[in-house]
């Protein structure tokens, strides 16, 4: 048997015993008691504040601005995949939710911290999983997988300690997540092949019909507890995003003259707009609207990805 052949059987065997897990952590009710929350308080008492930090590596604001760091001035291209990604394995743990339809643990117990939409497998865990074992995938250094499974543990763990999940959500996510890493080493260079065959700025916009066409067909047919307004509108602005920066921006990372300190506060000032646009959004739109949920991430990713880099272009940051 060939090298490629073998890896290629670990990867199929990987998949199907990862989805076993998941099948046998879902027929194991003692996996959705409270039990595990309260041990792992009482393992480590007093670290709520810990936790409730420890969390947002996990969360969007976290992801976002790394996205926009690297996006503006570290490795373009390494964004766009990553936060693709990222968007579609929010795709996945959205429609694993609904389908699963696991509620989470009682109001009552939740530390710091509210929640919505149903509980397994955990967002938080199953992002996390994706986003920093990608970034490992991608850095490719033995530093970056350490402390990305450190991140990945510890969002997981804390996840627990708020009370926000059962520690059967936290397994399911961190499977689930591998599971979607597995996919990307398999299709990873055969899917990037294909693509080149379009033009980017094709691609982008179907990414952006595609997310019309999901968000409006699940608001219709399968909408339960949660509206799709998040990772639909999500898909689509960058799709649109991506498509208009690449045919009337198309900017570089490093800035022509060599000078660092442009390209350092491109990202600054550029991190305060966004932050000031998801705040104030979030502020006034209502969450339960799936619509107005999906145009406050267009609106996002439109400035973030087309009008700030073709702003700082114009002024020569």
């Amino acid at each position: 048997m060939e090298k490629k052949e073998r890896i290629f059987l670990t990867q199929i065997i990987s998949l199907v015993i990862l989805v076993v897990l998941i099948l046998v952590i879902l027929s194991t009710p003692s996996l959705f008691e409270f039990t595990w929350n309260e041990m792992l308080r009482d393992l480590i008492p007093g670290a709520e504040y810990f936790f409730r930090i420890v969390t947002e590596l996990g969360g969007t604001y976290v992801y976002f601005a790394i996205f926009f760091i690297v996006f503006w001035g570290i490795n373009k291209n390494g964004a766009k995949s990553l936060f693709i990604i990222y968007i579609s394995s929010n795709f996945v743990n959205w429609y694993a939710k609904s389908i699963i339809a696991n509620e989470r643990p009682p109001q009552s117990e939740w530390i710091l911290i509210g929640a919505s939409h149903l509980s397994t497998p955990s967002g938080h865990a199953m992002s996390s999983s994706v986003f920093w074992g990608f970034s490992a995938m991608q850095i490719k250094k033995w530093l970056m997988w350490i402390i990305s499974v450190i991140i990945i543990i510890l969002v997981g763990l804390s996840r627990i300690y708020l009370g926000v999940h059962w520690l059967g959500d936290i397994l399911t996510g961190w499977l689930f997540g591998t599971i979607i890493l597995i996919l990307i080493w398999i299709f990873d260079e055969p899917l990037r092949s294909r693509l080149t065959r379009y033009k980017p700025f094709i691609i982008y916009l179907g990414m952006a019909i595609f997310g019309f066409i999901v968000m409006i067909l699940t608001e219709i047919f399968f909408s339960q507890t949660s509206n799709f307004g998040t990772p639909g509108g999500q898909m689509i602005g960058l799709g649109i995003g991506l498509a208009l920066e690449n045919k009337y921006v198309d900017f570089k990372t490093n800035h022509e003259s060599g000078e660092k300190w442009r390209v350092a506060l491109r990202v600054l000032i550029g991190l305060i707009i966004i932050l000031i646009i998801f705040l104030g959004l979030d502020a006034i739109i209502p969450s339960e609207i799936f619509w107005l949920v999906a145009i406050e991430y267009i609106v996002l990713f439109i400035v973030g990805i087309f009008l700030w880099p073709l702003i700082f272009k114009k002024i020569g940051l």
